[in-house]
């Protein structure tokens, strides 16, 4: 092709030169040609936008596809078992269908769903066996640190949580804590604490108020209000793990008063 520059063409564009261009294939006319600087698609995506735009104003970091993976894993779908259709998470729904496949003989589901229970139980093994590992030196290192604090004659240490609230279980190897966990559990349980003695108060008053009393009305009422001090603290004292519960003193034995441990409802590890 050989093209000449005008100098008086429309908009400047180089155009064919007559006798040289010859229109045909790949060849068209100076008229239907692409004006330079103006798109042949007007109407299409304009120049540097991004064909594919960010949904949800996903930050950097974020993992879409994960996230998309996750919701239709655990989008609930109708199974029908039966004469009945339940709702399952969409990844239930699979594992009951290798359950399934599985049961009839299907040897693939089969090995797919051993394999897959094997690898989850091993998982689970590890990491009880690590948290195992991580709550028993918590435990001794702070009983070490509490005891050479008691052998120099310095303040005890007060860790949160604190090495006597945790309890290992060697038998089924298992580590609970029965007591705060955080500052802010601490200061809940202080609070607990304190409004527990607060009540052991109060029972000491009115159980004075009722031996002291010649009127039967206010011995009557004192008896009363005797029995609901002492049932609000064993209600709460009797749920505390045992290192935090006290013995009442000035405890009401008359038909009708609470007794202690009555109404404990939580059960702690190591108690039975």
């Amino acid at each position: 092709m050989n093209f000449q520059s005008s100098s008086d063409g429309g908009e400047g564009e180089d155009q064919p030169n007559s006798a040289a261009y010859d229109v045909g294939y790949r060849k068209p006319p100076a008229e239907h040609r692409f004006k330079k600087g103006r798109s042949g698609n007007p109407l299409g995506r304009p120049r540097n936008s991004r064909s594919i735009k960010r949904q949800d104003n996903l930050s950097s970091g974020t993992q879409p596809a994960n996230r998309y993976l996750l919701e239709e894993a655990y989008r609930p779908v109708l199974v029908r078992e039966g004469e009945q259709t339940i709702e399952l998470p969409a990844i239930q729904a699979v594992f009951r269908a290798m359950g399934v496949a599985a049961m009839k003989g299907n040897r693939f589901a089969q090995r797919t769903l051993a394999e897959l229970v094997q690898a989850i139980e091993a998982e689970d093994r590890q990491a009880r066996l690590s948290y195992l590992e991580t709550a028993i030196n918590y435990k001794c290192n702070w009983e070490e640190a509490i005891e050479r604090a008691h052998e120099l004659g310095r303040p005890e240490p007060q860790p949160i949580p604190h090495p006597d609230d945790v309890f290992i279980d060697f038998l089924t190897g298992d580590a609970r804590v029965c007591g705060p966990l955080t500052k802010e559990d601490k200061a809940a349980w202080d609070r607990l604490l304190e409004y527990r003695d607060e009540l052991q108060q109060e029972v000491t008053m009115f159980a004075e108020c009722y031996r002291k009393s010649r009127n039967p009305q206010k011995k009557a009422r004192a008896l009363e209000m005797w029995k609901l001090e002492q049932k609000l603290f064993d209600k709460m004292n009797d749920n505390l793990p045992k290192r935090y519960r006290k013995e009442l003193a000035h405890r009401c034995w008359l038909e009708g008063a609470s007794r202690p441990g009555q109404q404990r409802t939580r059960i702690w590890p190591g108690e039975h």
